[in-house]
Formats: structure tokens, sequence, C-alpha cells
């Protein structure tokens, strides 16, 4: 896990989440953000986010969601995986 940092020229470094890949045009999957992900997040101009886990949707990111308007659909698939997939849709996409 990376941070937000600024470099010695005052560039902000973005950091993607874990296992971060686009998966086809506009369509990207990650494990779950945390919050020096959202820097990162904000230049996707996501639309939406579907979260795969059963588990509530942390605060934190709940917050960050409702700020830049994005919609998180939730379908809590039981599984062994430890490693949930997190897709993200560009707001390009309609």
């Amino acid at each position: 896990m990376g941070l937000i940092v600024e470099s010695e020229d005052n560039d902000v470094v973005l950091v993607p989440p874990t296992n971060f890949s686009m998966v086809d045009e506009g369509v990207y999957r990650s494990a779950l953000p945390q919050p020096s992900n959202f820097g990162f997040l904000q230049t996707l101009n996501l639309r939406s986010i579907i979260y795969l886990c059963p588990e509530p949707y942390p605060e934190e990111n709940l917050e960050f969601l409702r700020s830049q308007n994005i919609q998180l659909l939730q379908f809590g698939i039981e599984g062994k995986t430890v490693f949930l997939v997190f897709l993200f849709f560009l707001s390009s996409l309609e």
C-alpha cells in the first residue's frame, strides 16, 4: 500500500489501489480502495463502483463517493476468496 506524497518539486504522486488494472476501455478492477488512493480515483472520472463483498462499504469511502457523485452498487457475494474484485466505470460510458 502506498501513500499520496509530494515530491521535491511539489508534484503530487497518485497511488492506485492494490491490484488496480484496466479490464477494458473505461472498466477497471482493484482491491478495496484506501483513502490514499482517492486522488488517483478522482482522475478516472468514475460514475459507478461495483462492490462485491457482503460487508458494509467503509464510511470514509462512502463519503468520498458522495463528494464525487459516484454511485455505489453492492452485490454481496459470499466466497472464500480473500481479495474480491471491484469494478470501476468511467462516466464517459453511457
